[in-house]
């Protein structure tokens, strides 16, 4: 490997400065896996034979990181309150804060910027048959096929709360989890307690408003309002129509209520995807799908999965609540 990446010295330090150069490139907390250290349970979580699939040869380790989306700052404050007094109460849509910028794209972005600094580090430096400098070495999961949360919890990177979600020491659970493939054989991060962060206080499963989260954890699917503003499932069931609130995307009151997310979070600066805190419903009724698509366009409302025909829907749920 090179000697900028601190190589001449130890494996450890090679993992170190990879920590410390994504650290510095704004991510709240990394952690390091190797694959081939996962449990049995959480080999089957992450159905490892779909991640060996896209691993390859000459890639060892997993670089897991979390990207804060924070909470609302002064800013964003601000905008919220401007789009509340540009849209009739009755018509407004609700976008959560996770989903106002494109965070999955800054991470990959940013992912992708830290792989080219390893690659120029290492240029023509082939150890053990590892080819350090290629771009193919550096593959990058993000809001992906391969389910990140197993590999965020497998590596220490935060617990998981009783809503499923990951708890993070630095950031509670308002963090986007990314992970990319490293040509390096490091050792893997094992989690630094067993202890959960989630304090068992019970009041993310007292506040959802469908009752979706489990007494012993984990979410109901076919209760949760996010769920279903996803775009899954063909239609919304009356009971939980009832409870969908002003909300065009994204339900995050079991955060809202967290211990973990009651202190302040900088969120990653970001222009990638922006979008208000509300939109108008009825304009999104009016849309066209050509026209929702542009609308949406870059943004984490404009993926693939999450069709016209969905994005319609929550907007109707919002305009018909009361």
């Amino acid at each position: 490997m090179c000697k900028e990446m601190g190589c001449y010295k130890s494996i450890d330090s090679v993992k170190e400065t990879i920590r410390t150069m994504a650290m510095d490139a704004g991510f709240s907390r990394v952690r390091i896996l190797a694959p081939f250290m996962l449990s049995e349970t959480v080999r089957g979580l992450v159905q490892r034979r779909a991640l060996e699939d896209r691993w390859g040869e000459g890639s060892p380790s997993l670089l897991v990181a979390a990207l804060p989306y924070g909470n609302e700052d002064a800013t964003a404050a601000a905008g919220r309150a401007s789009a509340e007094q540009a849209v009739e109460e009755n018509c407004r849509a609700y976008i959560a804060p996770f989903a106002r910028r494109n965070y999955y794209k800054e991470a990959i972005k940013r992912l992708q910027k830290l792989s080219q600094t390893f690659r120029r580090f290492c240029i023509g430096i082939n150890a053990g048959g590892i080819h350090a400098d290629r771009r193919s070495s550096y593959r990058i999961f993000c809001n992906s096929p391969i389910p990140e949360k197993p590999l965020a919890l497998a590596c220490g990177l935060g617990s998981q709360g009783r809503n499923s979600l990951v708890i993070t020491p630095e950031a509670g659970s308002l963090v986007i989890i990314a992970a990319m493939t490293l040509p390096f054989p490091l050792e893997s991060d094992a989690p630094e307690s067993t202890r959960s962060l989630c304090v068992g206080c019970g009041f993310c499963a007292e506040a959802c408003p469908t009752k979706a989260i489990r007494r012993e954890g984990g979410i109901e699917r076919n209760k949760c309002i996010q769920w279903y503003a996803s775009g899954n499932e063909a239609s919304v069931p009356r009971h939980i129509a009832e409870q969908w609130g002003r909300r065009l995307y994204g339900c995050t009151i079991c955060q809202d209520v967290c211990p973990h997310n009651k202190r302040p979070v900088r969120g990653a600066e970001t222009s990638e995807g922006s979008l208000p805190a509300y939109v108008d419903a009825r304009k999104i009724l009016a849309m066209s799908d050509e026209e929702i698509k542009t609308f949406f366009k870059g943004t984490a409302m404009g993926l693939s999965w999450l069709k016209p025909e969905h994005i319609r829907r929550s907007a109707g749920l919002a305009l018909a609540w009361r």
